[in-house]
This record gives structure tokens, sequence and C-alpha cells, in this order.
């Protein structure tokens, strides 16, 4: 409440409650105030109504400066209790049935899903597995040829081996290995280039 409405009389009926808090609120002008002073020593209801404000006031303060001036002390284990309550808590989920649990609730979800967004929404799934299985198969060829390759040398190293000197055939076997080196090598590109086409 303002300087000026604090400026009322306080005979009969003078509204003690809201005299009350703009005085403790210090909203009085100082003249009314001091006429409010006055008036409480002699009305019981404002005195009784400014000792109650006082005193809640009071309590107030102390029961901020307890609470907001103190900070709790943490017990000396606080943070190895912590710790093991929190393993306590995870210890479920490395549980071998807890993890069949999660198999099988995501395995439920995603035919919810599937069923739910339909085969379109996956298309990229599809794609991709479409993808690494083309990508499977041309390692599968390359491997399929190089071991075709492979063998064609070996018999025909393996027939010059029989006839010739023991030199010749080293240097026979040299030859095949950088050969068979150099298809290997040779597949490889090819295979690389055709991925990216």
């Amino acid at each position: 409440m303002k300087a000026g409405a604090g400026e009322a009389g306080f005979d009969g009926g003078c509204g003690h409650s809201t005299l009350v808090a703009a005085y403790l609120d210090r909203e009085l002008a100082p003249e009314a105030a001091a006429r409010f002073e006055a008036h409480a020593e002699g009305c019981p209801d404002c005195s009784a109504a400014l000792l109650e404000q006082r005193r809640l006031l009071c309590l107030l303060d102390a029961a901020f400066d307890q609470t907001f001036g103190q900070v709790p002390p943490l017990p000396r284990d606080f943070t190895r209790a912590v710790k093991a309550r929190a393993q306590t808590d995870m210890s479920g989920v490395r549980d071998p049935r807890e993890r069949v649990r999660a198999v099988k609730i995501c395995a439920a979800l995603s035919v919810a899903a599937l069923a739910l967004l339909g085969l379109a929404a996956f298309a990229p799934l599809l794609r991709a597995g479409r993808w690494a299985a083309s990508l499977l198969g041309m390692a599968g060829r390359a491997a399929a040829d190089a071991g075709t390759g492979a063998g064609v040398v070996l018999r025909t190293v393996g027939g010059g081996l029989g006839d010739g000197s023991g030199a010749l055939a080293l240097l026979l076997l040299a030859v095949c290995a950088a050969a068979l080196l150099l298809l290997l090598w040779l597949l490889g590109g090819h295979h690389r280039a055709g991925a990216r086409d």
C-alpha cells in the first residue's frame, strides 16, 4: 500500500490488516507511519495484528536462513553408495533372461512397425540388402576366378617341373607366382570397376 493510502483515520473500522502490512513493508509516509504507531498503541486489534505479523516475519526469516544458509553434509561414502546402488539397479539388464526379453520386444516392435508402415517404408533397407548381396556375389566370383587361374597355373607349373632341371623349375615357379599375383590384382581391379558402375 502506498503512502497516500495510509493517511486515512484510525478511528473505528480502521482496516488494520492493510495498514499493518503497509507499515511493516515501509510503504507508509513518515507522518502516516507515526500516526499508525500512535494508533496501534491504543487499538488492541491493530496492536495484535502488528505483533502477529512481526512474529510471522521473524519466523520466516529464521526458516529461510536455516534452510538456504546451510548445505547438508554428504556422508563419507556417498559416492561409493551411489555407485553400488547404480550397479545394483543395472544388474537386471546384464541378466541373460533380460537380454532375451529385450530381443523379443525389439522383434515384436519391428514386426509391428512393418505391419503399420508397410513394406514401402523399408525400401531403403531392401536396397541396402540388395547392394550387400551383389557385393558378396562379386567377391565370390573374384575368389572363384582366382581359384580357377591358380589351378591352371599350378597344372602348368606341375607339368613343367617334372621334365626340367632344378634351376629352370625355380624360375618357372617364380614366374608363375608373379603371374598369379598379377592375375589377382587385375581381377580385383576389374571387380572394383564393376562395383563403381
